[in-house]
């Protein structure tokens, strides 16, 4: 199997750049060593990203970034199985962490892609120790795609 990213736009208000996002999506893969994969990026209005947590986490609220392990999960190594999975993200969000942090819409992008496809990997990011082992292999990825690791990013 050979890696397929899909890149779906459903949000009208802010211009995104496809390939751009293709090529930090194979960036992060090839760092990750991840042979092939199956990924669906979806951008959304913060209504939608919402709608969605609500519905999978019971959470009532927008959020930046969701991510749906469509694999095979703990039955097989990561790196040895296609990873599949789709990440949606809202750009809404993004436009305003951009503002809040004073960084860049194309750094938040960033940011959110590389959490997603952590994600997928297993990383998670509900212990602070997890959250501090997720925020550096954010950092270690952000400077792989020459933008800042720190908060606020910069890209």
């Amino acid at each position: 199997m050979k890696t397929q990213i899909t890149i779906k736009n459903l949000q009208k208000k802010i211009p995104l750049n496809p390939s751009r996002i293709t090529r930090m999506v194979k960036t992060i893969l090839r760092h990750e060593g991840i042979a092939a994969a199956d990924l669906s990026f979806v951008f959304v209005t913060d209504r939608a990203i919402k709608v969605l947590n609500k519905k999978y986490l019971k959470r009532s609220y927008a959020t930046d970034v969701l991510a749906f392990d469509l694999g095979q999960g703990t039955l097989c190594e990561k790196k040895k199985c296609p990873l599949a999975g789709e990440i949606i993200i809202s750009v809404e969000t993004a436009v305003k962490n951009a503002k809040l942090y004073h960084s860049t819409l194309k750094g938040e992008i960033a940011l959110y892609v590389s959490h997603g496809i952590l994600h997928l990997l297993g990383y998670d990011d509900h212990s602070r120790r997890d959250i501090k082992r997720m925020r550096e292999k954010e950092g270690e990825i952000l400077n792989i795609l020459q933008c800042s690791p720190k908060r606020p990013v910069r890209c």
